[in-house]
């Protein structure tokens, strides 16, 4: 064999392998023939439920930054979480959110502008100055701002983070990172197999993280949002990196009341080591209420 066959040959092989090993996740299939509708593709989220999906995008961020400072736990990392808005705070939608146990707390502060607007509405979500000296999961988190826009069909949420964590140096990195994600609503997918989605909000997505504005990772996120229509409401927003030094997963899994003027819930944010292919048990339990 000649080497410009035998080159070509590894080539093939090379690509082959790299086409198994890294082929990306699909996107839903309600994509399969492009964009939606802009009049069918439209959500109902209330301004409680965007202060509350800023906030966990922002717990989400932070702990991206604590992952790569720190690297992701051999062993699954637990963490309370707890998310709350309300309507009281009109005209500027307020909101809080916590993660961790004292003294290794970090908080959150959301504050939107008015909804109504045909270009949609920005949240501003700022690090809680109380305390003064906060940390995930022992390491000091300092300085987190985002800003998250929304589009006025509830169907967008873009935002630009920034925060700074302890490396391992001893000094505090900065951090940023750049999120969208897509809201739709969910079908019943039992004829074919799956689960009945068909009241719940769907979101599918993308993140970027860089370290000093050098980009070092991509996660891809996924979420369901169920309501408390007569039940328990739930929230589960999940990331996997795609591009990084190992696979990582952070999670946050939240259930309490998300009804008309409010958003209260709790729960845990995970942080593990398993891989994108993994399935999510947190994920598969969100399902619409039997008919």
């Amino acid at each position: 064999m000649t080497k410009i066959k035998m080159l070509a040959a590894a080539v093939a092989v090379a690509s082959v392998s790299t086409i198994a090993v890294a082929a990306p996740p699909a996107a839903p299939t309600v994509y399969d023939n492009g964009p939606m509708s802009p009049f069918v593709n439209q959500t109902n989220l209330s301004e409680q439920e965007r202060v509350a999906y800023a906030l966990l995008e922002g717990m989400m961020q932070a702990a991206e930054g604590y992952v790569h400072a720190n690297g992701c736990p051999a062993s699954k990392l637990e963490l309370p979480l707890s998310v709350y808005s309300d309507a009281l705070g009109s005209p500027k939608i307020l909101g809080d959110a916590s993660l961790g146990s004292a003294p290794n707390i970090f908080k959150l502060l959301a504050v939107a502008d008015n909804a109504g607007s045909f270009r949609g509405q920005f949240i501003d979500v700022t690090q809680n100055p109380a305390p003064a000296a906060q940390f995930i999961n022992g390491k000091p988190t300092a300085n987190f701002v985002n800003k998250m826009t929304y589009n006025s069909a509830n169907n967008m949420m873009v935002g630009q983070m920034a925060v700074d964590t302890l490396g391992i140096n001893g000094q505090l990195n900065s951090f940023t990172g750049y999120v969208i994600k897509d809201f739709y609503k969910g079908e019943d997918k039992r004829p074919a197999g799956g689960d009945n989605e068909l009241f719940l909000i769907i979101d599918w997505g993308l993140q970027s993280l860089s370290k000093e504005d050098y980009p070092v990772e991509k996660y891809w996120q996924r979420s369901k949002v169920r309501r408390s229509d007569g039940g328990n409401g739930q929230t589960v927003f999940v990331k996997d990196r795609l591009v990084g030094v190992t696979p990582c997963r952070i999670t946050v899994a939240l259930a309490g009341q998300n009804g008309p003027g409010i958003f209260q819930q709790s729960g845990k944010m995970y942080i593990e080591n398993v891989t994108p292919i993994t399935a999510s048990a947190e994920l598969t339990a969100v399902v619409s209420p039997a008919p």
